[in-house]
């Protein structure tokens, strides 16, 4: 069988596979999963990193399917046989996740137990989820989708906040540049007064044209990013069309 032309969609996996944990335990889907890359040619050592599954244990899995067939797939933990009774234990509690427009939900077990946090709630989002996957009821996998950070950073978060406050790990502290030390009053009323003389006359109002001007004409040494930061900051961008059409919208009327 050949997979190379078929379009795996990241969101459509994603949202399949969360709602399959709602009725699979996460350790029983890892089993398909692993033993239907196997048959479709994937190297084993490229399944377990995938499915986040010891080889070792994807290898077992694989024997006891082609010895059992289906019931190598079910999750022995999960029930034990007393006297000839086949006994269930309850499964392990399993959560998801769910994108839905504004909201990510979280669900616990089935919708009855629902948890929606909008999605620019940044910090009460990445607390929650990073809290469920230390309690392993979510993958890494799914967390750092949900956040789109990468894997490695996800966990790094995770165990940061573990022995750290919210505060410490997941608010950013840093703060931007209090003052203009380089890019004083005189220099931005020349970066005004040279934008809007080149806009009126079609000359170039490129950040790297207004470096070179003001730093031959202050003596500075400020660089291109600066100005065009300052540019951007000031809202001269924005005038930039418009500006030539109002000087001679004025002239025409005086």
């Amino acid at each position: 069988m050949d997979c190379q032309d078929i379009v795996f969609s990241q969101k459509q996996s994603q949202k399949r596979i969360d709602k399959a944990l709602r009725i699979l335990p996460s350790q029983v889907l890892k089993k398909f999963l692993f033993f239907a890359l196997y048959l479709l040619g994937a190297r084993l050592n490229a399944i377990a990193s995938l499915v986040e599954m010891p080889e070792k244990s994807g290898k077992t899995t694989i024997s006891r399917v082609m010895k059992d067939g289906i019931p190598a797939f079910h999750d022995r933990r999960q029930s034990a046989k007393i006297n000839g009774l086949h006994i269930s234990t309850p499964q392990k509690l399993q959560a998801s996740v769910l994108i839905e427009e504004d909201y990510c939900a979280i669900t616990f077990g089935n919708m009855e137990h629902q948890l929606k946090i909008p999605q620019n709630h940044r910090i009460h989002l990445r607390s929650v989820l990073l809290s469920l996957l230390q309690a392993d009821l979510l993958s890494v996998h799914t967390v750092s989708s949900v956040l789109g950070i990468t894997a490695a950073h996800c966990r790094e978060l995770s165990a940061k906040l573990a022995s750290n406050d919210i505060p410490e790990v997941l608010i950013d502290k840093r703060q931007g540049q209090k003052q203009d030390f380089l890019v004083d009053l005189s220099v931005k009323a020349e970066l005004i007064q040279h934008f809007a003389a080149r806009a009126v006359t079609g000359h170039s109002t490129s950040s790297q044209a207004l470096t070179e001007l003001i730093n031959d004409k202050k003596k500075t040494t400020i660089s291109s990013r600066t100005i065009r930061w300052h540019m951007n900051k000031l809202g001269l961008m924005k005038i930039k069309k418009t500006l030539p059409k109002l000087v001679r919208d004025l002239k025409k009327n005086s």
